[in-house]
């Protein structure tokens, strides 16, 4: 029996080497920062090579690594052909080996610093999340999209999102099912120029910030006159959250309801900071709008 149970026990302590998943945390080693960096050498370079490593999560908060550690294990999660990324961290900034991982499927940043950015290529990436990450330069955004051919979910929560001119630029996201922007700012008409880069999009939520200055975010004839692919045929949701109801923001919810020929269901969330009489008046305004798709659900929040 005891031998037995030696057996089963050296089997189990083995097993490790080769899980699929890598979960790195510091913050259940807050003071003992040199002991997270040893464990997770270990569990790095201590594992089976012939095993893929299918997942890397890597959560620091402390100043517990530096940036070479965590290139290196990262080197390591690239080199078993990784699929997923997460990494959430103030203090580390982007390896730029991550950005040319040909076998990443998911990549998951949040609070980042991207301070430099050669060559993008993710061929296989589906699934991008940037989540209040820093851009020292807004091209590095620009480079980082331009590289996902085959997205399909995106999330971006950013302050310079919107300051990328997407009207001019030559990115098409041909597979994007759902995207969520959360952005400080974000000019109406630079979204519909975004749209346009979208021909498959099915799911848009967007929360905007900063209340809109009406000059600035004028959504002109000019800027309506082409209708998307998405609105035409494929979006069937839209949400806008922290809606404060200036006249072009009504204006824009009003252009998706008379352009989205399938959609199924728009929800204006109105700002916590709104007044009632002022959510009664903008019901009262986007409510009236005939809508194009006789199956459209309008929900007020």
């Amino acid at each position: 029996m005891v031998a037995a149970t030696s057996i089963l026990s050296s089997r189990w302590r083995d097993l490790w080497h080769s899980v699929p998943t890598v979960d790195l945390d510091d913050a259940l080693f807050q003071d003992k920062e040199e002991l997270f960096v040893r464990i997770a050498y270990a569990v790095m370079l201590s594992r089976d090579v012939t095993q893929p490593i299918l997942n890397f999560r890597l959560k620091s908060e402390y100043p517990s690594c530096r940036q070479c550690d965590v290139e290196l294990w990262l080197n390591t999660a690239i080199q078993r052909e990784v699929k997923r990324i997460e990494l959430h961290s103030q203090i580390i900034r982007l390896p730029i080996g991550i950005l040319t991982c040909a076998s990443l499927v998911v990549l998951k940043l949040t609070f980042l610093k991207v301070d430099r950015v050669l060559t993008v290529h993710l061929p296989a990436l589906k699934t991008l999340y940037l989540i209040w990450v820093v851009f020292v330069k807004d091209e590095y955004l620009d480079m980082i999209l331009s590289g996902c051919p085959n997205i399909e979910d995106l999330q971006i929560n950013s302050s310079s999102f919107f300051r990328l001119e997407f009207s001019s630029r030559a990115i098409t996201f041909r597979n994007l099912i759902h995207m969520k922007l959360s952005v400080y700012e974000c000019k109406w008409r630079l979204l519909v120029g975004l749209l346009n880069s979208c021909p498959l999009l099915q799911i848009l939520v967007i929360r905007k910030e900063k209340k809109s200055a009406s000059v600035l975010d004028r959504l002109n004839q000019r800027d309506t006159q082409t209708v998307p692919g998405c609105l035409s045929s494929h979006l069937r949701a839209c949400t806008i959250k922290n809606f404060h109801g200036a006249d072009v923001d009504i204006r824009f919810a009003i252009y998706i309801l008379q352009n989205a020929n399938v959609l199924k269901k728009m929800t204006i969330c109105c700002s916590s900071s709104s007044r009632k009489e002022d959510r009664l008046e903008i019901l009262k305004k986007i409510s009236k709008v005939a809508r194009v798709s006789t199956t459209c659900e309008l929900l007020f929040e």
